[in-house]
């Protein structure tokens, strides 16, 4: 993969999800946002379906490419969201949408929280979109309203996939309906904030809080890398301050 570098000067705005949280939105964020799109399509055939996580398919990323983008994470967002800058440990993929509502597996119609290793570090994200077409959608955070029965069926899905069904469809009068995208509040979560999508856009924020791809327009995606739902996903666990 060809390096990937900064712009200079992207743009950078804060939103609120809750009293504690908020989304750091940069655009222009990339100085050259089309070798990521150029390597998803010459290795496709290294990208992966998921069975009970994200509803379409990763790669990972060679870490090598990666190193100015974990250099904003140290400089930039450790300040803003109070970790140290060493010992941050992170993972990076390229990723793709591509499952249609009928498709996806019981947890991938809800929103989660990126799950921690250790207890005494936090988790959290950055999101850039690598698509032109807006109506893919963005990213919608959340505050659970019914926590208890998410969990449980989590638990039944690291257990064995697809075993959450009949449980969620017993409690949830959502899963007994046609299943769609989480686009909006419903029985489990309320829908707090959508950032919506825009090509170079990059999105940052903490892991624990409940959030999913906004997908209102399914339809729309395809496993076309040109033009399909592209995102590239760094995930990095830091020590608190």
């Amino acid at each position: 993969m060809k390096l990937i570098e900064i712009n200079p000067s992207p743009a950078m705005t804060v939103h609120p999800i809750t009293d504690q949280d908020v989304c750091v939105v940069v655009d222009n964020f990339l100085k050259n946002p089309g070798h990521l799109v150029e390597f998803a399509m010459d290795n496709a055939a290294a990208f992966e379906p998921q069975a009970i996580g994200y509803p379409g398919v990763l790669c990972d990323v060679p870490r090598s490419a990666m190193d100015a983008i974990h250099g904003f994470i140290r400089s930039h967002m450790s300040r803003r969201f109070s970790f140290f800058k060493g010992d941050i440990r992170t993972s990076t993929y390229l990723s793709m949408a591509t499952r249609q509502p009928e498709e996806l597996a019981p947890l991938q119609r809800l929103p989660h929280s990126d799950p921690r290793a250790n207890l005494e570090r936090n988790n959290y994200a950055a999101l850039v979109y690598l698509f032109d077409d807006a109506e893919l959608g963005g990213t919608g955070f959340y505050r659970w309203t019914n926590r208890k029965l998410i969990e449980e069926a989590t638990a039944m899905e690291i257990d064995r996939t697809d075993s959450s069904a009949e449980f969620l469809a017993e409690h949830l009068e959502m899963y007994r309906q046609p299943p769609r995208y989480m686009n909006g509040s419903n029985e489990v979560a309320e829908l707090l904030l959508e950032i919506p999508a825009r090509f170079n856009r990059l999105l940052f924020y903490s892991g624990d809080v409940p959030h999913s791809a906004h997908i209102p327009q399914p339809e729309r995606l395809s496993a076309d890398f040109a033009r399909g739902r592209l995102t590239l996903n760094c995930f990095a666990s830091v020590r608190p301050k």
